[in-house]
């Protein structure tokens, strides 16, 4: 992403306050307004998931879609992160 300097060191500040990465931060940060945004829109078919934190980490509790494959997500999510290690 391409952000201003000024709100990229906000953003490194704070990640760094709550000991997790600056990737994090800015999906939690993003995920909390989503969250935020989706109280004002009543759609009856969805049902507002339940996020909390829990040792940092980000939980949402909802359910999974019919078609979700765990084992594929954590495939992808650990290749991000192998890719993420290997560019720094």
């Amino acid at each position: 992403m391409n952000l201003p300097s000024y709100l990229q060191k906000e953003i490194e500040k704070w990640a760094s306050s709550q000991g997790i990465s600056v990737e994090e931060f800015i999906v939690q940060t993003i995920t909390e307004k989503i969250n935020q945004l989706n109280q004002y829109i009543e759609e009856p078919s969805l049902k507002e998931p339940l996020t909390y934190y829990e040792d940092r980490i980000l939980v949402v509790d909802a359910p999974l879609p019919k078609d979700f494959d765990l084992v594929a997500f954590i495939d992808e999510v650990r290749e991000e992160r192998i890719q993420e290690l290997m560019s720094s």
